[in-house]
């Protein structure tokens, strides 16, 4: 009897040690890390890698928790555009939680930061390529907006077909009305008489 005794001892004490050595350590991030561009830039390089062209911290998936993203061009045979990393810190360290697809847009003179409406309780990242694109032949302007909570992004597509004729292609994905206003009166201002349409971006 005392020999099942020590034997069930034993047992329970190993089964302790082996979960005690499998728990991660859920310590919170380096501190200030989130407020100094420096950290941030190098966590995201260390991350996702060295060529990344953006970096941004802040409340990307909730009011109360701070996350780093960052943002890619892509230049390779058969992909061409612009990538977004959301890092996130998760049981002791940061790893990569959500990427988006490879999006229309180019890092090299263009508008990229995080933004805020009323009713969203988080940041969302705004991207405007502006000028670069309006020296093709046509004249093309891509606009995203990225909401790293619900991992989805909003696009634009400004068209200058020719004088007096712009069509700006909105994403059929757009569900909130406050977003699609923030697309539209941003491209009336220069082009009051703009063409809207809805479509699979």
């Amino acid at each position: 009897m005392l020999s099942n005794k020590i034997y069930i001892s034993l047992l329970l004490f190993a089964l302790f040690i082996v979960i005690a050595g499998c728990k991660k350590s859920y310590e919170p991030p380096p501190h200030n890390l989130f407020e100094n561009e420096q950290l941030v830039q190098k966590t995201a390089k260390e991350v996702v890698g060295e060529n990344i062209s953006f970096t941004s911290a802040g409340y990307f998936e909730s009011d109360t928790v701070k996350s780093i993203i960052a943002g890619l061009e892509v230049s390779e045979k058969n992909e061409w555009g612009i990538k977004f990393y959301l890092i996130s810190w998760v049981e002791g360290e940061f790893n990569i939680k959500y990427q988006t697809g490879l999006l229309n847009g180019s890092f090299v003179q263009c508008l990229v930061n995080k933004i805020k409406f009323s009713d969203y309780s988080n940041e969302l990242i705004y991207y405007n390529s502006k000028s670069y694109f309006l020296g093709n032949s046509g004249g093309d302007v891509y606009s995203h907006v990225i909401d790293l909570k619900k991992l989805k992004v909003y696009s634009a597509h400004l068209s200058v077909i020719s004088e007096g004729r712009v069509s700006l292609d909105l994403s059929q994905n757009i569900d909130n009305p406050m977003i699609k206003n923030f697309f539209t009166s941003y491209f009336r201002r220069d082009y009051p008489n703009l063409r809207l349409v809805e479509r699979a971006l």
